[in-house]
């Protein structure tokens, strides 16, 4: 990704004016280096993205998958397109956002590890966690890969569920004949059961399995 093509994403993940100052205070580059890097339309490496990523507050991810894109562009029938719905997080706590198919970035998955995971184009999004209840399996910040064809639940696998118009990642476990065991791995947060024939109408739906999860190194 080139200095140009940066300050766009940018501008169109946080939904304001970023200028080219701002980019090189991000970067501790004097705002004369950065105009010529603008000018020569330089390309930023990958430590770079990362500094950029934490210094506008955004998940390091929406920018490396350009990254990935440019490097595998010779190659693209061994990927394929994961779309990136970054406005959507899976709370590990107290819910956050109920889900949606507002896509903004493409993450490009081998087909290999697409295999191995059981995944298809078709049926996979990527989000954010949120929170520590999930910890130490799953942190804040943390990318998932969501697959929503998978939504029966066998017991101790990790889902996206939607509870009451908030999303959570979380273990589940079924108890017949209508009790579902919510679960965290922090023992800090207690497990809770919702029995849904007392609660006929309780809003609960399994978005997906989340079948990986994945953080950039700290």
């Amino acid at each position: 990704m080139n200095f140009p093509e940066l300050q766009k994403k940018l501008i169109s993940l946080t939904n304001r004016n970023i200028t080219q100052t701002e980019i090189g205070e991000s970067l501790g580059i004097t705002r004369s280096t950065i105009s010529t890097r603008f000018k020569t339309k330089s390309q930023l490496k990958t430590s770079e993205l990362k500094k950029v990523a934490e210094y506008f507050d955004i998940y390091p991810e929406l920018l490396l998958t350009d990254v990935s894109q440019n490097q595998t562009s010779a190659s693209d029938d061994n990927c394929i397109s994961i779309p990136v719905l970054s406005n959507v997080k899976a709370s590990m706590g107290f819910g956050v956002s109920v889900y949606n198919e507002s896509q903004t970035a493409v993450y490009a998955l081998s087909r290999q590890l697409a295999h191995d995971l059981g995944v298809s184009e078709s049926q996979t999004k990527m989000i954010f966690a949120s929170g520590d209840s999930m910890e130490p399996t799953i942190e804040g910040g943390d990318s998932l890969l969501i697959d929503r064809s998978r939504t029966e639940i066998y017991d101790g696998c990790i889902y996206c569920v939607r509870i009451e118009g908030q999303l959570y990642a979380k273990r589940l476990q079924k108890i017949p004949p209508c009790t579902i065991v919510v679960i965290s791995d922090n023992p800090k947060y207690k497990a809770f059961e919702i029995d849904f024939s007392k609660n006929i109408d309780f809003d609960f739906e399994v978005i997906g399995k989340i079948r990986w999860w994945g953080r950039v190194a700290k």
